[in-house]
C-alpha cells in the first residue's frame, strides 16, 4: 500500500510487528501487513506488556493498544471481575476506545450481576445536555462497562431483578442490556433516543414494562423452582422411610442404612409412620418432624399421635386433642 511500505521493525509478539513505515511515521501491523495503530514520527518503538507499547522519543512513553492512550509511565493494570482497568497517579481509567477516568481508588468501583457491568463512580454530575436525556434526576449518578463492549462507558439508568439494566449514551439513546447465555457476554437492544420531555416520558413508560415483566419472570421461576425443591424433597422422603430411631448418649435421633439423617438432639424419637415420627424435645413436650429432620408441629403438646391416613392427633395440657392434617 502506498505509503505504508515498512522500512524498519523494530519489534514483534506473535504476529503483530512494531515498524517504521517509509513516511517516517512508526506503527504496528499485523500479519498481513495491515496498519493496526499508527503512532507517529518515534525514534523506536517496542512492545510491553498487557497490551502496551513502549515509546522512545528522548524520554520513555506508554501507549496503550487498546485506545492509542499516551501515558508518562507504565500504569497498574488492575482486572475485577473480568473487567480490565489502568491505576496511575490517584486515577483510575478505562482501557475503553473513548477513555473515561475518575479520581479513586479500586474500591470504589462494584461489579454487577452475572459480571455484566462494571459500575463507576461520577467524580462530577453530568452536563446539563446529559441530565436532560435522563429519565431520573438523583443526587449519585454512575456509570458503567457492559462486558464485552469496549466503545465507551454508559449511564447506568435502570437495574433490574434479574441482573439486566438499562443504560443510556451520552446522547441520549437508551439500551436494554442482557447477558448472551453463551458467550456470557453484554447484548444491546436499542430501545429509542430522547431528546424532550415527550421523549422521556414515553421512555419511563417503556423501562417500566421492562421492569414489569422481569419481575413477573421472576415470580414464574421461584414458582416453578419451589415446586422443583419440593418434587425432590418429597423423593427424598421416599428413601427415607425405613429410617429408625438411634440413641448416642442420652438423645435420641434417626439412622438410614446406618447414616445418620436426624442427628441425635431428642429426648425420644419415636418409629416413623411414614414420612413423619413423633419426637420429644423436653420432658413431656412432643412435636413431629419429617424423616429428614425438617420440623412439621413445633414441639408443645402433651402427647402425639401420628396415624396411617395421613392426620396426626395433638393432646394439649389441659387434656383436649386437635387433628391436623400432615402434608402428602
Amino acid at each position: 500500500m502506498e505509503g505504508n511500505n515498512i522500512k524498519k521493525i523494530f519489534d514483534t509478539h506473535g504476529a503483530m510487528r512494531c515498524v517504521l513505515f517509509d513516511t517516517g511515521n512508526t506503527g504496528v501491523v499485523n500479519a498481513q501487513d495491515e496498519k493496526v495503530l499508527e503512532t507517529g514520527p518515534l525514534q523506536k518503538l517496542t512492545f510491553a506488556d498487557h497490551g502496551f507499547l513502549r515509546v522512545y522519543n528522548g524520554r520513555e512513553f506508554f501507549i496503550d493498544m487498546k485506545n492509542g492512550e499516551l501515558y508518562a509511565q507504565m500504569p497498574e493494570i488492575l482486572e475485577i471481575g473480568g473487567f480490565q482497568l489502568t491505576s496511575i497517579g490517584g486515577y483510575i481509567c478505562t482501557r475503553t476506545k473513548r477513555l473515561y477516568e475518575f479520581r479513586g481508588i479500586p474500591e470504589m468501583v462494584s461489579i454487577g450481576k452475572k459480571r455484566l457491568f462494571l459500575n463507576l463512580p461520577v467524580d462530577r454530575e453530568p452536563e446539563e445536555s446529559i441530565r436532560e436525556k435522563m429519565i431520573i434526576k438523583g443526587r449519585y449518578y454512575s456509570v458503567c462497562l457492559l462486558n464485552g463492549d469496549d466503545s465507551g462507558v454508559y449511564w447506568r439508568i435502570a437495574e433490574f431483578d434479574d441482573g439486566t439494566l438499562v443504560v443510556m449514551t451520552d446522547d441520549g439513546k437508551y439500551y436494554h442490556v442482557t447477558r448472551n447465555m453463551r458467550t456470557g457476554k453484554a447484548e444491546k437492544k436499542h430501545l429509542g433516543v430522547v431528546s424532550n420531555e415527550a421523549d422521556k416520558a414515553m421512555m419511563m413508560l417503556t423501562v417500566r414494562e421492562i421492569e414489569a415483566k422481569v419481575a413477573e419472570k421472576r415470580m414464574k421461576e421461584a414458582a416453578e423452582a419451589k415446586r422443583k425443591a419440593e418434587r425432590e424433597r418429597k423423593e427424598h422422603l421416599m428413601t427415607l422411610l425405613d429410617s429408625e430411631p438411634f440413641c448416642d448418649g442420652r438423645k435420641w435421633g434417626l439412622k438410614n442404612e446406618g447414616r445418620i439423617v436426624v442427628p441425635p438432639i431428642y429426648r425420644s424419637v419415636k418409629s416413623p409412620m411414614g414420612k413423619y415420627c413423633a419426637v420429644e424435645a423436653y420432658p413431656g413436650i412432643w412435636g413431629v418432624i419429617a424423616v429428614d429432620g425438617k420440623m412439621e408441629i413445633e414441639p408443645k403438646y402433651e402427647k402425639v399421635e401420628i396415624r396411617t391416613d395421613g392426620t396426626v392427633e395433638l393432646t394439649v395440657f389441659n387434656g383436649k386433642t386437635v387433628i391436623k392434617k400432615l402434608k402428602d
